[in-house]
């Protein structure tokens, strides 16, 4: 069986949920992820310069998640950072990338890098389960890994992967998963919005505090080393058909904010969510601006 990259995408609409049954294979299209390629002589440390994470860790793993500040110590952007035989990769929602390429040029000077906006060449794919092929890049949580690919190349992998019994899932299975994972995120709509640790970002492996300096690291280190942080990741569901915009507001019975939507996905008559919520009131009734009250409102562990 031959199966074409697009063709799989629009059987893509009517596939279900992946379930959590580990001996299921599910390979999970998202063509909502983008990717910017960095090169060059100096790439590793043109972005060491930069990110949250330590980019010399890769190697020894295959992928790190990471982050860019602005000087504030908000984050603009999160991704997935993949180390390519020739540079880097940097996979994030495709609606963050054109902003990301042009922030990353802002620095490059003479820099010996390139940075280039990669969405419309090439293309990501989630694996969930084990046995994924030697292409692919496993990511820090488990039983999960990406193929990052062009069309032609993506469609000879998917068609090993159909004939091998993988099955195909929505991308909302995806954003469900990380959602579980406690794996934030940044759009456009929530850029300088967060900070590292309001996210959670320190708690699973985004940023690094031996490596050097970079755009908000003394305010992120401050925080680490200095304080505790007053807002926290939790995750959330709540029975409405409504979908809240991301960076909204959530409140408690007195209508006082408590804090604000990550990420929202809809399946299974459900709304699944990642809120950054003030510690003080993630233990009281809270709801979405519409009213709509939130339940399983519960913290990441680390």
């Amino acid at each position: 069986m031959t199966a074409d990259y697009q063709s799989i995408l629009q059987h893509q609409v009517n596939a279900p949920l992946a379930s959590r049954n580990d001996e299921i294979h599910y390979l999970i299209p998202l063509p909502s992820y983008g990717v910017i390629t960095v090169t060059g002589e100096v790439a590793s440390g043109f972005l060491q310069n930069l990110l949250t994470n330590d980019v010399q860790q890769l190697g020894e793993q295959p992928s790190q998640i990471s982050a860019m500040c602005n000087p504030k110590g908000r984050l603009l952007a999160i991704f997935v950072l993949v180390k390519t035989d020739n540079g880097y990769h940097l996979v994030l929602p495709k609606s963050q990338c054109a902003f990301l390429a042009q922030r990353l040029q802002m620095f490059k000077l003479r820099s010996k890098v390139d940075v280039i906006d990669n969405s419309e060449n090439l293309h990501v794919c989630g694996l969930q389960g084990s046995n994924a092929p030697t292409s692919a890049i496993s990511l820090p949580s488990q039983s999960r890994a990406l193929l990052i690919a062009t069309d032609e190349q993506l469609s000879s992998e998917l068609t090993v992967l159909i004939d091998e019994g993988w099955q195909l899932a929505a991308e909302s299975s995806w954003h469900i998963a990380e959602i579980d994972s406690g794996i934030p995120i940044i759009f456009p709509e929530s850029r300088e919005l967060f900070t590292a640790q309001q996210l959670n970002l320190d708690l699973v492996g985004g940023v690094s505090f031996r490596k050097g300096c970079y755009p908000g690291q003394e305010v992120v280190a401050r925080l680490h080393y200095l304080g505790e942080p007053k807002r926290r990741l939790f995750q959330a569901l709540a029975q409405t058909d409504a979908i809240p915009p991301v960076a909204d507001t959530i409140v408690n019975d007195e209508k006082a904010v408590m804090g604000h939507i990550v990420r929202t996905i809809s399946a299974d008559d459900k709304l699944f969510m990642q809120l950054s919520l003030k510690l003080e009131g993630a233990q009281q009734k809270l709801y979405l601006n519409d009213g709509t009250a939130l339940a399983q409102v519960q913290p990441y562990t680390a």
